[in-house]
């Protein structure tokens, strides 16, 4: 039998299989994966609170920092980091998917109305402390042409309204918010002539978010 060549490579044998090793690499893992789904959902819903106050960019800079530190954030945990680079790029992938949805739930209900205050209820004064609805056609409000009205109409927002302007021919109107029942009144001249259309514009601001309403208001006939 002749003896085997010295510069003859040794058979490849395969590692016996560690179940034991296995299972602890995979529960860490499900760990780091956990660590990071909070973590980008947290930050995701912060980032979109920092978008309703105007600092988006901030939410930007966040992330950034955020996946900078992840490995050390991880650590801090005393969970291990995934070995393989294919399962370290789908931490890193889960994070930014996960902030930027959570970034956009922030945004919508039931956490926040994207759309500014409600702008509803227009009524106007009959009688002393008397409100009636206001007659609407083809989405236009009537009053007897000539006279002089107070009207209100009911706003609301999920947080401080900061501002109100209401104007009629680029004329500013004077006007009350009664922050506790939610309505503001103001006055105004009907149109005239007959059929004549007077537009009011409302405009309310709310930490950065604005609502613009125009309220069409048609001369009619006194009855």
């Amino acid at each position: 039998m002749a003896n085997p060549k010295k510069n003859e490579e040794p058979l490849f044998e395969e590692p016996k299989f560690d179940k034991r090793q296995y299972l602890s690499y995979e529960r860490e893992r499900a760990k780091a994966i956990i660590l990071v789904f909070i973590t980008g959902a947290l930050v995701g819903l912060l980032s979109g609170e920092l978008e309703i106050y105007g600092f988006w960019y901030l939410a930007i800079i966040l992330i950034i920092v955020v996946i900078y530190f992840l490995r050390n954030l991880i650590k801090m945990f005393k969970i291990a980091i995934p070995k393989q680079t294919s399962h370290k790029m789908l931490v890193y992938l889960e994070l930014i998917i996960t902030w930027f949805v959570f970034w956009i739930i922030a945004l919508n209900p039931p956490l926040h109305v994207v759309s500014g205050p409600e702008v509803i209820d227009l009524e106007y004064q009959v009688g002393h402390g008397n409100w009636t609805a206001m007659k609407e056609t083809d989405k236009e409000y009537e009053l007897v042409t000539g006279d002089n009205y107070t009207l209100r109409y009911f706003t609301e927002y999920k947080y401080p309204i900061t501002g109100i302007s209401i104007e009629e021919h680029g004329s500013q109107l004077n006007y009350t918010y009664n922050k506790s029942t939610g309505y503001v009144m103001f006055n105004i001249t009907a149109p005239s002539p007959v059929n004549s259309v007077a537009d009011i514009y409302i405009n309310e601001t709310s930490t950065h978010v604005s609502t613009h309403k125009v309220i069409p208001i048609i001369a009619e006939y006194s009855i």
